[in-house]
């Protein structure tokens, strides 16, 4: 085997780990980023309606 495929192989695993890294970079933002989502969305639905005064969990915190 020539000593120049010696280069041309790792120069493919350099640009092929890069790769993979960018593919499991993305695929790990894209999960992360549809559980924010979610968990926004479940949150503003369980959030009590907007009344006068402090929320219930400020309004502790101002007695203590």
């Amino acid at each position: 085997m020539s000593t120049s495929y010696y280069g041309l192989i790792e120069v493919v695993l350099v640009f092929g780990l890069a790769i993979a890294f960018y593919v499991w970079q993305m695929k790990t933002l894209k999960r992360d980023v549809k559980a924010r989502e979610e968990r926004e969305a479940r949150e503003r639905s369980a959030a009590p309606s907007s009344t006068a005064g402090h929320s219930e969990r400020q309004h502790e915190l101002d007695e203590t």
